[in-house]
Protein backbone atom coordinates (compact mmCIF):
# COMPACT_ATOMS: atom_id res chain seq x y z
CA UNK A 1 0.00 0.00 0.00
CA UNK A 2 1.52 2.85 -0.83
CA UNK A 3 1.59 6.00 1.54
CA UNK A 4 0.65 9.29 0.69
CA UNK A 5 3.47 12.23 0.39
CA UNK A 6 2.87 14.78 2.59
CA UNK A 7 3.42 18.71 1.59
CA UNK A 8 6.21 19.48 3.30
CA UNK A 9 7.91 16.52 1.90
CA UNK A 10 6.98 17.47 -1.84
CA UNK A 11 8.12 20.68 -1.00
CA UNK A 12 11.38 19.14 -0.12
CA UNK A 13 11.42 17.51 -3.34
CA UNK A 14 10.77 20.16 -5.72
CA UNK A 15 13.82 22.69 -4.14
CA UNK A 16 16.04 19.61 -4.15
CA UNK A 17 15.26 19.29 -7.77
CA UNK A 18 15.40 22.44 -8.77
CA UNK A 19 18.93 23.13 -7.05
CA UNK A 20 20.52 20.31 -8.75
CA UNK A 21 19.14 21.68 -12.03
CA UNK A 22 20.25 25.16 -11.02
CA UNK A 23 23.62 23.06 -10.53
CA UNK A 24 23.62 20.82 -13.62
CA UNK A 25 23.34 24.67 -15.74
CA UNK A 26 25.93 25.82 -13.96
CA UNK A 27 28.29 23.34 -14.75
CA UNK A 28 27.49 23.31 -18.30
CA UNK A 29 28.24 27.06 -18.63
CA UNK A 30 31.55 26.73 -16.80
CA UNK A 31 32.14 23.95 -18.62
CA UNK A 32 31.57 26.13 -21.66
CA UNK A 33 33.38 29.09 -20.50
CA UNK A 34 36.49 26.95 -20.07
CA UNK A 35 36.52 25.28 -23.47
CA UNK A 36 36.40 29.08 -25.15
CA UNK A 37 39.22 30.43 -22.66
CA UNK A 38 37.22 32.92 -20.84
CA UNK A 39 38.17 30.98 -17.51
CA UNK A 40 41.57 29.85 -15.80
CA UNK A 41 42.70 28.59 -12.56
CA UNK A 42 44.93 31.42 -11.44
CA UNK A 43 42.64 34.24 -13.18
CA UNK A 44 45.71 35.04 -14.98
CA UNK A 45 45.87 35.06 -18.76
CA UNK A 46 48.35 32.85 -20.31
CA UNK A 47 49.93 33.11 -23.21
CA UNK A 48 49.65 29.42 -24.03
CA UNK A 49 47.46 26.34 -22.96
CA UNK A 50 49.22 24.29 -20.24
CA UNK A 51 51.65 21.53 -21.29
CA UNK A 52 52.50 23.37 -24.19
CA UNK A 53 55.49 25.18 -24.98
CA UNK A 54 55.30 29.33 -25.59
CA UNK A 55 56.05 30.88 -29.05
CA UNK A 56 59.81 31.91 -29.51
CA UNK A 57 61.40 33.60 -31.90
CA UNK A 58 65.25 34.33 -32.67
CA UNK A 59 66.98 37.75 -31.64
CA UNK A 60 70.48 38.99 -32.27
CA UNK A 61 72.52 40.69 -29.57
CA UNK A 62 75.29 42.71 -31.57
CA UNK A 63 76.99 44.51 -29.23
CA UNK A 64 80.06 47.11 -31.15
CA UNK A 65 83.58 45.24 -31.63
CA UNK A 66 82.33 41.62 -30.24
CA UNK A 67 80.90 39.16 -31.94
CA UNK A 68 76.99 38.54 -32.38
CA UNK A 69 75.11 36.49 -29.70
CA UNK A 70 71.73 34.89 -30.79
CA UNK A 71 69.33 34.30 -28.05
CA UNK A 72 65.72 32.48 -28.10
CA UNK A 73 63.03 34.66 -26.76
CA UNK A 74 59.09 33.83 -25.47
CA UNK A 75 56.70 36.67 -27.84
CA UNK A 76 54.66 38.54 -25.16
CA UNK A 77 52.61 40.70 -27.97
CA UNK A 78 49.42 41.79 -26.45
CA UNK A 79 48.50 43.64 -23.23
CA UNK A 80 48.07 40.26 -20.59
CA UNK A 81 51.24 38.71 -21.26
CA UNK A 82 53.55 41.72 -21.19
CA UNK A 83 51.57 42.06 -17.76
CA UNK A 84 52.53 38.48 -16.58
CA UNK A 85 56.03 38.56 -18.38
CA UNK A 86 58.41 36.45 -16.35
CA UNK A 87 56.72 36.70 -13.08
CA UNK A 88 56.58 33.52 -11.07
CA UNK A 89 59.75 31.59 -13.04
CA UNK A 90 62.21 29.97 -11.04
CA UNK A 91 64.81 30.35 -13.43
CA UNK A 92 65.47 31.67 -16.87
CA UNK A 93 68.20 29.67 -18.35
CA UNK A 94 71.22 31.10 -20.41
CA UNK A 95 70.12 32.10 -23.83
CA UNK A 96 67.07 32.84 -23.40
CA UNK A 97 64.36 35.47 -22.14
CA UNK A 98 61.30 37.67 -23.35
CA UNK A 99 60.65 39.99 -25.86
CA UNK A 100 57.81 42.39 -24.96
CA UNK A 101 56.45 43.83 -28.48
CA UNK A 102 54.56 47.25 -28.56
CA UNK A 103 52.50 48.40 -31.28
CA UNK A 104 53.46 52.18 -30.85
CA UNK A 105 56.53 53.45 -29.37
CA UNK A 106 55.86 53.55 -25.47
CA UNK A 107 57.96 55.01 -22.82
CA UNK A 108 56.83 52.78 -19.80
CA UNK A 109 58.62 51.31 -16.99
CA UNK A 110 59.05 48.26 -15.87
CA UNK A 111 58.50 46.79 -12.65
CA UNK A 112 59.82 43.33 -10.46
CA UNK A 113 56.56 42.43 -8.56
CA UNK A 114 56.35 38.20 -7.99
CA UNK A 115 59.47 38.30 -10.26
CA UNK A 116 61.49 35.37 -8.55
CA UNK A 117 65.12 35.90 -10.30
CA UNK A 118 67.19 38.96 -11.45
CA UNK A 119 66.89 40.00 -15.09
CA UNK A 120 68.49 42.21 -17.40
CA UNK A 121 66.47 44.55 -19.65
CA UNK A 122 66.94 46.65 -22.72
CA UNK A 123 64.58 49.22 -23.78
CA UNK A 124 64.90 48.62 -27.87
CA UNK A 125 64.01 51.52 -30.53
CA UNK A 126 62.17 50.53 -33.38
CA UNK A 127 65.80 50.23 -35.42
CA UNK A 128 66.91 48.07 -33.20
CA UNK A 129 68.92 50.57 -31.33
CA UNK A 130 69.31 49.69 -27.56
CA UNK A 131 67.65 53.13 -25.66
CA UNK A 132 69.20 52.28 -22.31
CA UNK A 133 69.61 48.97 -20.16
CA UNK A 134 69.03 47.98 -16.99
CA UNK A 135 69.92 45.50 -13.93
CA UNK A 136 66.54 44.66 -12.06
CA UNK A 137 66.05 42.89 -8.65
CA UNK A 138 63.37 40.81 -7.92
CA UNK A 139 60.88 42.40 -5.58
CA UNK A 140 57.96 39.83 -3.46
CA UNK A 141 56.44 42.85 -1.68
CA UNK A 142 55.04 46.63 -2.61
CA UNK A 143 56.48 48.91 -2.95
CA UNK A 144 58.63 47.42 -5.87
CA UNK A 145 61.03 49.82 -7.83
CA UNK A 146 60.33 50.60 -11.65
CA UNK A 147 62.44 50.78 -14.17
CA UNK A 148 62.08 53.30 -17.24
CA UNK A 149 63.96 53.15 -19.98
CA UNK A 150 66.45 56.58 -21.62
CA UNK A 151 63.93 57.11 -23.91
CA UNK A 152 60.49 56.14 -26.37
CA UNK A 153 61.06 52.21 -27.27
CA UNK A 154 59.13 49.73 -29.48
CA UNK A 155 59.84 46.50 -27.44
CA UNK A 156 61.57 45.22 -24.42
CA UNK A 157 63.64 42.34 -24.11
CA UNK A 158 64.34 40.41 -20.94
CA UNK A 159 66.75 38.14 -20.30
CA UNK A 160 68.66 36.62 -17.28
CA UNK A 161 70.48 39.14 -14.99
CA UNK A 162 74.15 40.47 -16.19
CA UNK A 163 73.52 39.08 -19.41
CA UNK A 164 73.48 41.95 -22.15
CA UNK A 165 76.78 42.95 -19.63
CA UNK A 166 78.29 40.02 -20.18
CA UNK A 167 77.52 40.68 -23.79
CA UNK A 168 78.52 43.68 -23.93
CA UNK A 169 75.26 44.89 -24.72
CA UNK A 170 74.94 48.71 -23.54
CA UNK A 171 73.20 51.92 -25.54
CA UNK A 172 73.52 51.94 -28.82
CA UNK A 173 74.37 48.69 -29.33
CA UNK A 174 71.57 46.35 -31.78
CA UNK A 175 69.43 43.86 -30.64
CA UNK A 176 67.21 42.34 -33.92
CA UNK A 177 65.23 39.71 -34.19
CA UNK A 178 66.65 37.01 -37.04
CA UNK A 179 63.56 36.97 -39.01
CA UNK A 180 61.01 39.92 -38.31
CA UNK A 181 58.46 37.97 -40.52
CA UNK A 182 58.31 35.77 -37.92
CA UNK A 183 56.81 38.23 -35.10
CA UNK A 184 53.51 38.04 -34.49
CA UNK A 185 51.48 41.67 -35.08
CA UNK A 186 51.61 43.16 -30.94
CA UNK A 187 48.30 44.43 -29.61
Amino acid sequence: MRQPVSTSARGFLFVGGFLLLVAGVALVAWVLASAAGLVGSDDQPTMVAEGAEPATVAYRLEPAGREPVTVRLEVAADPATRTRGLMGRREVPEGTGMVFLYPTDVAESYWMKNTLVPLSIAFVAADGRVVSVAEMTPCRADPCPSYAPAGPYRYAVELAGGAFEAAGVGAGSKVVPVDPAALPEPT
